[in-house]
């Protein structure tokens, strides 16, 4: 898992100290892996015990794994095939999608009165469209927001009965982020789907979902392509994890 997956897990978490860490980390993650704790803590503007709490809050024994986990993060574009590199992508979001215990959301799912699926560009084109399809073989119908002005003129009209899910692959587009901003004051339950990176939109959303990054591949006529297809596992999977609970909870129904 990557540091910034780490990170996405425990950042609600995350006391003020903490996140002062985080920032500088994430834009000097090579330097910091060789950093002794009281230069870092000098850097950050914190306390030593500071950074030390911020590596144990991700997970690590002290500074000196966290320290080790960087350096070895930082050496993971390796010598794999790029063919490689796309099924451990594949094989991860499997992975991490069939461990994931969605119950609290699919409650969400139920309770809502409409659901909402906004994101703009090709890719988040594409990924509302497959959402919008195969949840409407379990009788969901999902309205997709327009894009533009328009999208901002459609969050009047919602509110604490509505499920909405953002999809936006930084996290950092700002108009994304203004319409979560606008939607949390409103009351409404916000899913985002991102790439596995620290984000400002899943930080705004009750439930996060993520791919990893996959790298730019370099094609015949020089064009650059990144594969889009972990989004369309992970919209499988958790299809697929739905209907396991809307099953459990027919059952429960029947045996109540």
């Amino acid at each position: 898992m990557s540091i910034e997956a780490l990170v996405n897990q425990n950042y609600k978490h995350f006391s003020e100290s903490d996140r002062a860490v985080w920032e500088y980390l994430s834009e000097n993650q090579a330097a910091c892996s060789g950093m002794s704790i009281e230069k870092m803590a000098k850097k950050c503007c914190v306390s030593r015990s500071a950074v030390m709490r911020f590596a144990k809050k991700l997970g690590f024994y002290g500074f000196a794994e966290l320290k080790l986990y960087l350096k070895l993060d930082g050496e993971k574009v390796s010598a794999h095939s790029e063919l490689e590199h796309i099924c451990t992508l594949y094989q991860n979001v499997m992975d991490s999608m069939c461990e994931k215990n969605c119950d609290s959301l699919f409650e969400a799912f139920d309770e809502a009165k409409q659901h909402y699926i906004f994101g703009e560009g090709m890719v988040q084109s594409s990924v509302k469209k497959e959402f919008k399809r195969i949840f409407m073989s379990a009788g969901y119908m999902f309205y997709d927001a327009p894009s533009g002005q328009e999208m901002y003129n459609l969050v009047p009209l919602l509110g604490s009965d509505d499920f909405c899910i953002l999809i936006s692959v930084s996290g950092q587009n700002k108009k994304m982020v203004e319409i979560a901003k606008m939607l949390r004051v409103r009351g409404v339950t916000l899913m985002s789907i991102t790439k596995n990176r620290e984000n400002t939109l899943a930080h705004l959303c009750d439930f996060c979902l993520y791919v990893d990054e996959s790298n730019l591949v370099e094609t015949p006529i020089h064009w650059q392509y990144e594969s889009t297809t972990s989004y369309f596992i992970l919209i499988d999977i958790l299809f697929l994890k739905y209907l396991d609970y809307h099953r459990r909870k027919e059952s429960e129904h029947a045996t109540g």
